[in-house]
Parts: C-alpha cells; sequence; structure tokens
C-alpha cells in the first residue's frame, strides 16, 4: 500500500512537471542540457548526441527565453 501511494505522489509530480515544461519549452531545454551535463560531469564519460538533438536543445535560445541572455535582435 505505501509503495502504490508513493507511486500515485510521483505520478502527480510528472504531471506537475509536464505541465510547467509544456507553458515554459524553455525551461525543458535547459533541464535537458543539465541532465547531459551531471551525466558528462560525475562520470567523465563521453555522450555522442545526434545533430538534430542539438539544435532541438539551441542552448542561447533557451537563455533568451529565459531570461539569462539579451537576444541579439
Amino acid at each position: 500500500m505505501i509503495l502504490g501511494s508513493a507511486e500515485a505522489e510521483v505520478a502527480a509530480k510528472f504531471v506537475e512537471a509536464a505541465t510547467t515544461y509544456a507553458d515554459h519549452p524553455a525551461a525543458l531545454q535547459l533541464r535537458a542540457m543539465n541532465i547531459i551535463y551531471e551525466t558528462t560531469k560525475e562520470r567523465g564519460a563521453t555522450i555522442l548526441i545526434p545533430t538534430g538533438l542539438v539544435d532541438s536543445l539551441n542552448p542561447a535560445a533557451a537563455l533568451v527565453q529565459a531570461g539569462v541572455l539579451k537576444s541579439a535582435a
């Protein structure tokens, strides 16, 4: 029963996160970049990222959307 309750709480948090990311696509991009950074930082691994994924991450645009950088336009 405890495991079921914990699973329900985790699912609710995933729904909450999905809603936040849907409303703020830059936050999702920044989170994806953070996951990649954390993975390589702790393990010293090399990760091959397909160019399409790199293009979709677009770190500069994500930072502009998040208000960290100013747009060049």
